[in-house]
């Protein structure tokens, strides 16, 4: 019986350092995600851009299609993605307002031809979150007030949250092993025989490991995250 309850508190402790591990790594996740919308926003605007003085230059004699197309060879979806530093978008849709309007397709925007968050073809719930974000922006030719066109970019959360956990992997596993080493200490702590008066420095010669291995972490995640900074 004494067992059984040891091995539970042993459970309920690891419980609780995963649980304490789990709130980290999904602050790290919408972290990720934040840094995604902005990323995908100006990748957005960048083919925009390209779409607007593409169909100018070309007097409206080109399909969405070869627009793309010529996007990937002059430029290169995978290289302009990397650029940003954004997962490849699953879709590159160009919808002309014309066939917006005419309700031929349906591009998730709204009367003024931004995007409507309400709009399902522009959500996707898995795993108790969209996993699905969509960028949109329209692109004007020869300085006309309504825009010609609109570009849509969609990308799957899914690879970000497999890219953060393999990023930070190496730091959650020391953490977990810091915290089991705490919590042991402390467990020790409170069944050592010590003299009265000695708790003080008993916690700190218990401790002192633990913290230059964090003060060590800490400092290793500070210089990825500046050299993370100068690369980009």
């Amino acid at each position: 019986m004494y067992l059984f309850k040891r091995l539970l508190v042993i459970l309920a402790l690891q419980l609780v350092i995963l649980s304490f591990i789990s709130i980290i790594f999904v602050f790290n996740f919408n972290l990720e995600r934040e840094a995604l919308k902005k990323q995908s926003k100006q990748f957005t605007e960048l083919i925009a851009k390209q779409a607007g003085s593409f169909y100018s230059e070309n007097k409206k004699n080109f399909n969405p299609k070869d627009f793309l197309v010529f996007i990937d060879k002059s430029i290169g979806i995978d290289e302009l993605a990397s650029s940003f530093a954004i997962t490849r978008p699953n879709i590159i849709s160009i919808y002309l307002v014309k066939d917006i309007d005419s309700g031929l397709v349906k591009a998730g925007v709204d009367k003024n031809y931004q995007k409507d968050d309400k709009a399902d073809i522009n959500r996707n719930t898995k795993f108790f979150f969209n996993n699905k974000y969509v960028a949109i922006k329209p692109f004007y030719i020869n300085n006309q007030d309504k825009p010609y066109g609109i570009v849509r970019v969609e990308l799957d959360n899914i690879p970000l949250f497999f890219r953060t956990l393999s990023t930070n992997a190496v730091f959650y596993l020391l953490l977990f092993l810091i915290l089991n080493n705490q919590a042991f200490l402390f467990y020790l702590w409170t069944k050592k025989k010590r003299p009265a008066g000695s708790d003080l420095e008993y916690i700190k010669e218990t401790s002192i490991g633990s913290i230059k291995i964090m003060q060590k972490i800490l400092k290793q995640i500070i210089d990825d995250h500046d050299k993370d900074k100068i690369n980009k």
